[in-house]
């Protein structure tokens, strides 16, 4: 394939650039969530003592990646069932540093839902808001092997669960010092699928290579210093998207690869159009991230007939991103009325392969549903065992290859179907 993306592996693990980017900035803001504003060096220090709260409990890498297959994980796992929060990304990271691999939880599951995840991604803890203690609960004593519980209060008022530690507690009873565990780039990120194909599967990356495929960190930087030294995108972003999806945590991360500042809504439990506007405007970002036009129509909604203290400033944005879901180009034009100085992107990818393709509007052009194929994208054949030419019309797979997730955990079988090799390359 001509100018086909690398496929080597990434060297370098996502906690060791993480903490040397915060070496070069402990006191910015790094991560905003209601009135609570954590430096760099603040992120740095809460997620090395979850790490440590975590390895105290026995959990960690027990079975190093070397030649274990695609599907088979050496690593616990910790669940986070969470609203977005300042402890959601620090799970994500401290659990990194404590060499578990963390994996989401739609808070939306019923018990049953909840039951099947949690038995299939074989999770030894979990992190959850109060909320959601009581359907947790439900599906406890079927879960033997899940035996570490934190949890985070919230409006809701319930008690701590039974065998639980309150997440706050957690970290203060915990060493802030670097967790005496080698960080690496074989260490997994895992995120689960929405299961609209059959049944959520765990997807695994290593996680040094899902920094750049997913995250979108640096191609060509090859050591902790290249990486640092290309943080400086000056985001200061909000992302609307609930964490849970990836979407939203990768994004975030992408900003904090970028040197910048992830703001979390106020209002995290539903979309609410005043607080996200009120928050690009009192902080002046300069990044917004949404879901398609179920996000957009509401915000547009609340642009147009302002029920907040309105009109809002919003001058300081540049960047609209819609992941996750198609932005109907009617409201792209809307949105270009209101912010005539706003690049609109459209990202598309997948859990499988990373992102894959975009497509800008800005200027007050807009259309949708139209992207160029980029380097390492094809179109496989509908049995998905040839690569299809540019010129023919034959409806096929989109498909990827370069560095790609490791696999499916536990499936074998799903694994090799998602992930075929035609004339020796991988596709996902």
């Amino acid at each position: 394939m001509p100018n086909a993306p690398s496929a080597e592996p990434i060297t370098i693990g996502l906690a060791e650039v993480h903490e040397a980017i915060a070496a070069t900035r402990p006191d910015d803001a790094c991560l905003v969530f209601r009135d609570r504003r954590f430096t760099w060096g603040e992120v740095t220090e809460r997620t090395r003592r979850l790490a440590n709260a975590l390895l105290d409990r026995g959990l960690g890498c027990h079975t190093e990646r070397g030649d274990l297959d695609g599907h088979v994980s050496g690593q616990d796992h910790i669940g986070v069932y969470l609203h977005n929060g300042n402890e959601y990304l620090e799970v994500m990271l401290g659990a990194l540093k404590a060499r578990v691999a963390s994996f989401n939880i739609n808070y939306r599951y019923v018990a049953e839902e909840l039951r099947y995840l949690l038995d299939d991604a074989h999770a030894r803890a979990i992190v959850v808001h109060s909320q959601f203690a009581p359907v947790l609960a439900e599906v406890l004593p079927d879960l033997a092997h899940l035996d570490v519980i934190l949890q985070v209060p919230d409006h809701s008022g319930n008690d701590l669960l039974p065998g639980a530690v309150w997440y706050e507690d957690a970290l203060a009873a915990a060493s802030p010092d670097r967790p005496n565990v080698e960080w690496g780039a074989d260490d997994l990120y895992m995120l689960y699928t929405g299961g609209t194909t059959g049944m959520p599967k765990g997807v695994m990356w290593r996680n040094g290579d899902a920094m750049v495929e997913c995250f979108g960190g640096s191609r060509t930087a090859t050591t902790v210093e290249e990486f640092v030294a290309e943080a400086n995108t000056g985001l200061q972003a909000l992302l609307a998207p609930p964490f849970m999806h990836g979407a939203g945590h990768w994004m975030s991360f992408r900003t904090w690869l970028g040197g910048g500042t992830i703001f979390v809504q106020s209002v995290p439990e539903q979309l609410d159009p005043v607080d996200i506007w009120t928050l690009v405007e009192s902080e002046r970002l300069n990044f917004l991230l949404i879901v398609g036009d179920a996000f957009a129509r509401p915000l547009l909604d609340e642009l147009e007939h302002p029920t907040g203290r309105g009109p809002y400033d919003l001058e300081s944005l540049t960047v609209l991103l819609s992941g996750g879901a198609a932005l109907s180009a009617n409201l792209k034009v809307e949105f270009l009325q209101h912010l005539p100085t706003v690049m609109i992107v459209d990202g598309l990818g997948s859990s499988e392969a990373g992102g894959q393709v975009s497509h800008v509007s800005a200027g007050g052009n807009a259309s949708t549903g139209t992207f160029e194929l980029t380097s390492g994208n094809v179109i496989l054949s509908p049995e998905l065992d040839a690569v299809l030419a540019p010129t023919d019309t034959t409806t096929g797979w989109l498909a990827k290859t370069g560095r790609l997730a490791l696999g499916y955990l536990g499936d074998a079988d799903k694994t090799a179907r998602t992930y075929p090799t035609i004339d020796g390359q991988r596709y996902a």
